[in-house]
């Protein structure tokens, strides 16, 4: 009597549904953050989307065992499809592995200024939303963290006065593209002047409050800038990048105006 072939394995449980899964996770993640630098959501709702993604590729990770348990134990197929959404899974956890590897580089700072020890004043309706779990650098650790992560954010000498100065910083903001919320501008020449703008994170989109300080100084004006963020949380490095921003552009635009 002849012997029956015998009958093939059957494909992985659960290669399907953690693609999908998987795949649903990373659109609503890319939405969420797409949206929120086209302005059409808010920033809590962005952060929503975002932790969203992750619940939802945390799902996609416990179906995916079970593919990955049928092709490595009982060499069932599915092997490509496991390995492809692997890959989705990374990608929708970008923002967190993204966020996590810049906690460590960067220092726990909410708040950058190139005067640590007499920064400009926060914008009368500034508020910051505080999380249950504070990662923060303690205040009396923040300058100092400052100083060695961000040597060269220091108070800016114009040759100028306040006045002028105030022009130019202006006019810097808007080629930044940041938005003016309040602008102080000098009565005199020898009179101090503020800016206050919104400025957006370069991944999330979400906003940051920068102030721009300027007073007279020796022969000059002395401009100072703040960044801030609006979440309790380290900023991984957002608040001196707009800081920084600022600085390069003023000098830029201070060379063209001289240009002229």
């Amino acid at each position: 009597m002849s012997r029956l072939p015998p009958l093939p394995l059957p494909p992985a449980r659960g290669a399907r549904p953690a693609r999908f899964v998987a795949s649903l996770a990373f659109m609503v993640m890319v939405v969420g953050i797409i949206s929120r630098h086209l302005d059409l959501i808010s920033s809590g709702t962005m952060y929503t989307a975002v932790a969203t993604g992750l619940l939802l590729g945390l799902v996609a990770v416990g179906v995916l065992a079970v593919t990955i348990r049928d092709v490595w134990r009982e060499g069932r197929g599915g092997a490509d499809s496991a390995f492809g959404t692997l890959l989705l899974i990374i990608a929708a956890f970008s923002p967190l592995i993204g966020a996590a590897a810049a906690y460590v580089a960067y220092p726990a700072l909410d708040s950058v200024s190139t005067d640590p020890d007499d920064p400009p004043a926060v914008p009368a309706s500034f508020s910051q939303v505080v999380l249950p779990i504070d990662l923060r650098a303690a205040p009396d650790e923040a300058a100092a963290l400052q100083e060695d992560a961000y040597p060269d954010l220091t108070t800016q000498a114009a040759d100028l006065s306040t006045v002028e100065a105030y022009a130019l910083a202006r006019q810097t903001i808007d080629d930044l593209g940041w938005v003016i919320r309040l602008a102080e501008e000098p009565d005199t020449e020898a009179a101090s002047g503020r800016i206050e703008a919104e400025a957006r994170s370069l991944v999330l989109g979400t906003q940051e409050d920068v102030v721009v300080r300027i007073r007279p100084g020796d022969g000059g004006s002395r401009i100072d800038v703040r960044s801030l963020s609006r979440v309790a949380m380290p900023d991984l490095g957002e608040n001196a990048r707009h800081v920084g921003d600022f600085i390069a552009r003023f000098a830029e635009v201070s060379q063209r105006q001289a240009a002229n």
